[in-house]
Parts: C-alpha cells; structure tokens; sequence
C-alpha cells in the first residue's frame, strides 16, 4: 500500500514531539535548529525562472541544488520536457542568491514536489511554451491550434517547413508575463524527456577535472583558514597561548569571537598546522546522554508538540477497531558525512560580501552572514558551489581578519549527524490488513 494512499484514505494522526530544551542544552542556537524550513519567497513571473537567450539557449533559474541525488540533470530534463527544447541546450543555474528565487532549502526529498508538480519551475515552462506558441501564431498568421512546439521551434504542425525558433520570438529579450496556473502541463502519456534515460549532465565535467568545487575557488589576496573546534560539545574558552604558534614567525593570525576560534594565513599549509599547534585550554563541556539510555533520555525531555497530520477522526475508528497493531521504533544518530572536508570561501568587502559554499540553504545562510557580518540582507550574496558533501564552512574568520578574502575549512572533516528519534505507531486494520486509522507520535532533538 502506498503511503500516499494510506493518508488519502483513512484517519491519521501524525504527531511530531521536537525536543527542543535538548538542542539549547547542547548549544544548538535556535536559528540553527529552524533553516531547514522549505519555505521560501518564489518567482511569480516567467522571468524569475527562465531566459531564452539570443542563440537559443534556455539559461534556467533553480532554488533547488544538486547534492549527488542527481537533481541537476532531473530539473534539465523537466524544462526540456515541458519547453520542448533538447537538453543540450539548456543551462542550468542553481541556488545564487542575486539570480535564482528563494525555495527555501534542497532537502527531505522536497524538490521534486516543489518542481515538478504544477507550480514553480514546471509551470514557468509551461507558461513560457504557450506564451511561444502565441508570439508564432503571429508571426506565422496562423490559429495557435495549427501549431506545435519542437526542438526549440514552433512549426505548423501539418507543414513543418512553415516555424520560427524560440530565440526570433523572444531572444535575449524578457517575457514579462506572470506564471500562469491556467496552463496545462504535458500529458504523461506525451513524454519525451521525462521518464526516459538520460546521461547526468553533470558528470563529464566532474570526472574531467572541469568542474569547480569550492574547494577550487580562489579571489585575489586570499587567506586560508581553519576553524579549530573544542574537544566535547559545549566546551568553552579559557585561554589562549597565542605564544605557541611563534614558530611560525608571524604567518599565521588567531582569530576569536566570543568561543569560536580559528587561524588564518597565507599559506594553506601554515594553517592547517597551526590549527593543531595552538595551545588552548577549554572548559569541560556538557557532555552526552548515557547511550545505552538515550532513548529513555529523550522521552524525558521537555517537548513542543506539532500536528503533522491531523484528521479529527482517529481516536472514534481506534476505539471500535477489532485489530489493533502497535509497534515501536527507535531510530539512531545517522552520519550525514562527506567525503572530504567541508569548504567555503568568502569576500568580505566594507559594501558587502560574496559567499561560495556548499550549502543546501543559500538564502537562509544569506540571512546568517548578513546577522553576523553586520550586513543588511541584500548587500550578502550566496553562490552554492559544489562541494565534497553540503555543508557551509562558516565564513566566521573572514569577518575578522580586516575584511580579506578568506577560505575557510574545518580542522575535522565531518558533518552533524541526522537526528535519532522514537516513533510509536498504533493503527487499525480491517479485511485485507488495510489500515483505516493510524496514530504516529515521533519525538526527535530539534536541530
């Protein structure tokens, strides 16, 4: 049974318990435990998601970034589909805060529901193809229903010789048209692109050396950094024996605010090494629940409840169900690691600042920046750049090292895990097993 069907069809109640006095506990700040919200300000015109540019290329604008999961090539794929231009003509720009809409963060298997259901990215295609086939009737002095959309043209249907190109239309010149939620997408059964097989467009230039990871960025003058991390979780500064680092001559600099400590240099190398030079003293930190009674640890931990699913109906079916199944779950820390150390690179500059990281949340990132830089919002621009997994590397250092550019890496390569929880499910059953109500309660660590 899918799951899908599973909610449309019977009551449920999904009840999520986010242990959030946990997370502030282990010095999880509360704008940390919120950014991966997958809310976001969207484009309402054509032109915030594509341009057709003057030689025919498709130049689309994505909120949603590619991590792997192969989202690059798939978004290629549904503009192509829906715009019915070959997807070697598109050009995909991903997650730039001074050019792409606000889609909140690439996570939890969002994207595709964002995208590729009848909104956003699919309806601006959408829309830009009927608007097309508008702009050729014109121009052809035919009805539109006489006319079909091809390979980046738009061509008589019954005498192909008879089209005009995409780029004599519109070329280089904005649409200026809202998205349209009248537009009808394409049938399934008329696919082309979608569902078929494609290539990942991506991989010829990774495995070819050609694509830029962050770690790659370079900005004129830049420094090099590492973030140095206290040895258990909520650890603080003591001191600081700055003196331990004169065998470097004066190459490397400390940098602190409040108890977050990193070096920066000139070399890589000379930070890297003076990142495990620095001698440091550190308060004892909070420490960690007993593992072995962690789960019993969490139920005990103040919660904030919150409805996933509520349908009003599950306590009545529960209470004269004939067949009740109960079953509990407990779901432990999962690494969410990369395969190399985490990257960011920042400019920081007196009129604003440029950050290149790896980040799935480009805008919420852009409103951290701004807030620890001092900065208003708009003067902060976050370009995702890919990296060996998705994490940002704090651009912490380059905010205090006279405004220079700076490549910022952690001294350990690692990731927070994904969070473990308790879920307990109990739910009826009828003739065939087919479940018609179903209570979930899930407690989890916010952050």
């Amino acid at each position: 049974m899918r799951r899908r069907d599973l909610l449309k069809g019977s009551g449920a109640l999904i009840v999520g318990f986010a242990a959030s006095s946990f997370g502030e506990k282990l010095g999880i700040p509360a704008a940390s435990r919120s950014v991966f919200a997958q809310t976001g300000r969207t484009g309402g015109q054509v032109d915030s998601w594509l341009v057709i540019d003057g030689d025919g290329v498709v130049t689309v604008y994505t909120g949603k970034c590619e991590l792997g999961q192969g989202m690059h090539t798939a978004q290629v794929q549904l503009v192509a589909e829906e715009l019915s231009v070959p997807v070697n003509r598109i050009r995909l720009v991903m997650c730039d805060t001074s050019l792409t809409p606000d889609q909140g963060t690439t996570s939890g298997s969002q994207s595709h529901p964002t995208n590729f259901n009848h909104a956003n990215l699919a309806l601006a295609a959408a829309t830009a193809r009927e608007a097309l086939i508008d702009l050729a009737a014109r121009r052809l002095g035919v009805q539109r229903s006489e006319l079909t959309a091809d390979s980046g043209f738009i061509a008589v249907a019954t005498d192909r010789s008879k089209r005009v190109a995409y780029q004599e239309l519109i070329g280089g010149r904005r649409f200026e048209l809202a998205l349209n939620p009248a537009v009808k997408r394409k049938r399934a059964a008329d696919w082309k692109v979608l569902g078929a097989p494609v290539s990942r467009v991506d991989i010829p230039a990774a495995v070819t050396g050609q694509l830029e990871y962050v770690h790659n960025v370079r900005v004129p003058g830049m420094l090099h950094g590492r973030v140095i991390r206290p040895p258990e979780i909520g650890a603080t500064i003591v001191s600081i024996d700055e003196r331990s680092l004169d065998e470097f001559g004066g190459a490397v600099r400390v940098v602190r605010r409040e108890n977050f400590l990193g070096v920066v240099s000139g070399k890589q190398w000379l930070a890297a090494k003076a990142a495990t030079t620095l001698a440091v003293t550190w308060t004892k930190g909070a420490g960690l629940p007993d593992q072995a009674s962690y789960y019993e640890h969490l139920r005990r931990q103040p919660a904030r409840d919150a409805f996933v699913v509520n349908s009003g109906a599950v306590d009545a079916a529960l209470s004269g169900a004939a067949t009740v199944l109960e079953a509990t779950y407990l779901h432990p820390y999962q690494m969410h690691g990369s395969l190399g150390s985490s990257c960011a690179v920042a400019d920081v500059q007196q009129d604003g600042a440029t950050i290149w990281s790896s980040t799935q949340s480009v805008y919420p990132l852009r409103s951290t920046v701004a807030t620890l830089l001092g900065l208003p919002p708009e003067r902060v621009r976050v370009v995702f750049t890919r990296g060996s997994g998705s994490s940002p590397a704090a651009p912490v250092v380059t905010g205090s090292t006279a405004r220079t550019p700076c490549r910022t890496m952690p001294r350990f390569s690692r990731r927070p895990p994904a969070v473990p929880f308790v879920c307990s499910c109990r739910g009826k059953t009828r003739w065939r097993g087919r479940t018609t109500a179903l209570r979930t309660r899930s407690i989890s660590v916010q952050g």
